[in-house]
């Protein structure tokens, strides 16, 4: 038997989410068990995000038969995959990427990643784990073995026959965040829909409902009485909160920038709109809420006994 450790850092959101989901598909394996994912002990650096403290991570890497490493704009990623290489493991690599001009930084970034990151990537990666297509058509440009697998939902709860509020529309994510373009509601005409905002940060219309530190029972209510989820962000590599309201039956509308939208061609309940395009969105939404959701086509999709598969065959090569 294998034996798997996801190196990623250390604190919560995607990548976390990601790594934790994973770990809990294959605790139980009899092919390849993944062990309990560790916090790392690093030091910030101004100039390179982290890097990871070298005896630690050194000494998990000897133990382990296959390395995931997870990251994208940081040395501690360099450090992971060059370790992991040198002590003959197989390597694993998930940027979780973004286009260089969404980033914070994108000149920095870029010139980190072609200059310093790339070249550990084609030379070291056994296999680089994608999950759409404009990441796998990236990374083909410059690494032999890409396998695109999506993310997925391991914990679906069951579905009860809570009413759908028909005016109600539902977004996620941090309200300050200039990515996720939340100033399209603000376009929304004053009095005509329900809108729940779930995150920290102001809003600027006082008919807006916030939730705040809500558990994840109370996010699901809200997934449910929705008639609408709305994803207007500048880029979204895939996108949970999506994926989440079409296995609750909710429709989503997204900007064209939001990944999980290459899985999801000629399904019901799904609909995009040209970011940036306030008059698009604004009858978007009109058109798209309470529409139907193909739910059982959307589970085929993310099948994660399927996904599961396809991992396994990327761990054992």
């Amino acid at each position: 038997m294998k034996t798997i450790i996801y190196i990623r850092q250390a604190v919560p959101g995607g990548t976390d989410n990601y790594c934790k989901a994973l770990y809990r598909t294959f605790c139980n394996d009899t092919e390849c068990r993944a062990e309990a994912i560790e916090d790392y002990p690093v030091v910030k650096s101004h100039l390179f995000h982290y890097y990871y403290k070298r005896k630690p991570l050194k000494e998990a890497i000897r133990k382990a038969d296959i390395v995931h490493v997870n990251g994208y704009t940081a040395m501690g990623t360099i450090q992971a995959i060059r370790y992991a290489k040198r002590l003959k493991k197989r390597v694993v690599y998930t940027a979780h990427w973004h286009p260089f001009r969404c980033l914070r930084h994108p000149l920095m970034g870029k010139l980190f990643f072609n200059l310093m990151l790339k070249p550990f990537i084609r030379k070291c990666a056994d296999v680089v784990v994608t999950i759409n297509n404009e990441d796998t058509r990236f990374f083909q440009s410059f690494h032999r073995n890409v396998v695109q697998i999506p993310h997925w939902n391991d914990n679906i709860r069951q579905q009860s026959q809570t009413e759908k509020k028909k005016n109600m529309i539902l977004f996620v994510g941090r309200i300050n965040d200039p990515v996720k373009g939340i100033e399209h509601l603000y376009r929304l005409p004053a009095g005509k829909y329900e809108v729940h905002c779930v995150g920290k940060g102001e809003l600027l219309r006082k008919d807006f409902i916030q939730h705040t530190d809500i558990s994840d029972e109370e996010l699901h209510q809200l997934y449910q009485q929705a008639s609408l989820l709305v994803v207007p962000s500048k880029y979204e590599a895939f996108s949970y909160v999506a994926l989440e309201a079409l296995l609750n039956h909710t429709p989503v509308l997204m900007s064209e920038n939001v990944r999980i939208a290459d899985y999801l061609h000629n399904v019901e309940g799904c609909n995009v709109f040209a970011y940036g395009d306030y008059d698009a969105f604004v009858k978007a939404v009109e058109q798209s809420i309470g529409t139907n959701v193909e739910t059982d086509k959307v589970r085929e999709i993310f099948n994660p006994q399927i996904i599961k598969e396809k991992y396994k065959k990327v761990y054992l090569g």
